[in-house]
């Protein structure tokens, strides 16, 4: 279920994203765990990375897995989530990833109250992440199942999204979790 979205582009991006974190998220106190899925070796793909190292910088202690320096990927996910569920049990998983979609999509990030199916794209069978899920819209579905698409989009707006994504987030957790 669709909790929120918005463009990178507006104005009010960090704000509607912020808002719909505290609207849509009960913690019923639980701890927030970020898992930020993606590789930094493709330009489309480092969405989440970015954001999982800008956070472990704008928020010292978070929750989180999945940075520039150390990515949560394909490769490694089975085997990693296996250990970070077994060192954080009962948390509310937040599963952020880039997504393909329509030509018209591209810069959208969307809050929902739902798993994500990493690696659907390329038809990777991989566990579903997350009760919640942020998704950006980083390319369109006819790149699909071609990696070349993955390494030449615009990094410019992919990191654009990740600085509102981070942002929201930041302000989320400074509010809601850290009191």
């Amino acid at each position: 279920m669709l909790i929120t979205q918005a463009h990178y582009a507006d104005p009010e991006a960090v704000r509607q994203l912020t808002e719909g974190l505290d609207r849509g998220l009960d913690l019923g106190g639980r701890e927030p765990l970020f898992l930020c899925i993606g590789s930094d070796r493709h330009i489309l793909d480092c969405f989440a990375p970015l954001i999982g190292t800008m956070l472990s910088d704008m928020v010292p202690g978070i929750s989180l897995y999945g940075t520039l320096d150390r990515p949560l990927h394909a490769k490694n996910m089975i085997k990693e989530l296996r250990e970070i569920r077994n060192a954080h049990t009962d948390r509310l998983e937040i599963a952020i990833d880039a997504s393909l979609g329509a030509g018209t999509d591209i810069g959208f990030i969307k809050l929902k109250q739902d798993s994500l199916l990493p690696g659907k794209a390329f038809a990777k069978s991989l566990p579903p992440i997350g009760q919640i899920s942020i998704i950006g819209i980083v390319g369109t579905r006819t790149d699909r199942y071609t990696v070349s698409s993955l390494t030449s989009g615009s990094l410019a707006h992919v990191y654009h999204m990740a600085v509102v994504v981070a942002e929201a987030i930041a302000q989320w957790y400074q509010s809601s979790v850290i009191r």
